[in-house]
């Protein structure tokens, strides 16, 4: 059974359900300020210094932070002189967070995982129109590994050899130590390729503990309250690709820490926690039948969702009741 991500259905459903591609003409400018604290954090720059050397004061900078107002460029290239930021490390605060970026990564990613014949025929022409970044300069790298990934899954569906294209992936995210959600968005679409595909583990199954720890920072992040319900898709995927490695202990782990989460910030739904539940139970006994109490009442319990939930989410959620749905030890 071809499998799917929730983070994506749900992405989709929230930016982009009419499956337009992005005008990426024009550079959507966004800034990744949690990603900037951290970084002045290890610097150990003090608060008071921004104050002192370019004039931001502290109550400005953490109301910025929070997403509660702007600051002007000069004021961004004063903190990327104060860090002691190369140009490169600037830009990529900008590029991987931008809107435009996200959104055409979410499009390839569901259209290439799709069923639906006119949505595989809509990634092969996303694909050619992000022809025109292979050859491009290192401002559109971010556009080079969403080529990357159309490339790695065209092959697979074609039954050839990934060639270079899962290396430039697999070698970007060696070359960083801090996971955007368009990184963690990129790796968890390639693991689940690589696994769906059986192509050989590396790395980044080896690594899973770095993107399971990134999905569950930003769960715990309170500038991302709207991110919430996509971030806790992006737990329920990597706790399926976890099962497919043969990773039950850690997909469990996974769900009991995202739980534990959920409760502190009292977001918990109703709904999430029958799906971790589920998981759990499922990911325990190997032994189960289409004729399990627990598979039974869950069927029920999702044919009521069909009434309000999206009609992609509605299927993936279905579709976890199935037990040929997984690889189990």
């Amino acid at each position: 059974m071809k499998s799917n991500l929730l983070s994506i259905c749900r992405l989709i459903n929230m930016i982009n359900p009419t499956l337009q591609e992005p005008q990426n003409s024009v550079v959507a400018v966004n800034i990744d300020r949690e990603r900037l604290e951290e970084i002045r954090k290890r610097k150990g720059i003090p608060i008071r210094t921004l104050e002192r050397k370019i004039n931001l004061s502290k109550s400005r900078y953490y109301r910025w932070l929070r997403y509660q107002s702007d600051l002007p460029l000069e004021l961004i290239i004063g903190l990327k002189k104060l860090l002691n930021m190369s140009d490169r490390e600037l830009l990529n605060l900008f590029v991987n967070s931008t809107d435009e970026q996200i959104q055409m990564l979410s499009l390839v990613i569901y259209t290439s995982m799709s069923n639906e014949e006119n949505d595989l025929k809509h990634f092969v022409e996303i694909r050619s129109s992000l022809e025109k970044y292979r050859n491009s300069n290192e401002d559109n790298f971010a556009y080079k590994l969403i080529l990357a990934y159309a490339d790695l899954t065209l092959h697979c569906k074609a039954k050839r050899e990934p060639g270079n294209s899962l290396k430039k992936i697999e070698d970007y995210f060696l070359s960083i130590d801090y996971f955007t959600m368009y990184d963690v968005l990129l790796y968890l679409a390639t693991l689940r390729t690589k696994i769906d595909y059986s192509l050989a583990p590396t790395a980044m199954e080896k690594e899973s503990i770095i993107l399971e720890n990134s999905i569950l920072k930003k769960l715990s992040s309170e500038q991302l309250k709207e991110w919430n319900e996509i971030i806790v898709g992006c737990v329920i995927d990597l706790s399926l690709c976890l099962v497919d490695m043969n990773s039950h202990a850690q997909a469990i782990q996974l769900l009991n820490k995202a739980t534990v989460i959920l409760d502190k910030k009292k977001t918990t739904s109703h709904q999430t926690k029958e799906v971790f539940d589920l998981l759990s139970y499922l990911f325990i006994n190997d032994n189960l039948t289409s004729k399990d109490e627990v598979i039974q009442k869950t069927k029920r319990d999702i044919q009521h969702l069909s009434f309000y939930l999206p009609e992609n989410e509605y299927k993936f959620l279905k579709n976890l009741t199935v037990k040929e749905k997984y690889v189990f030890g």
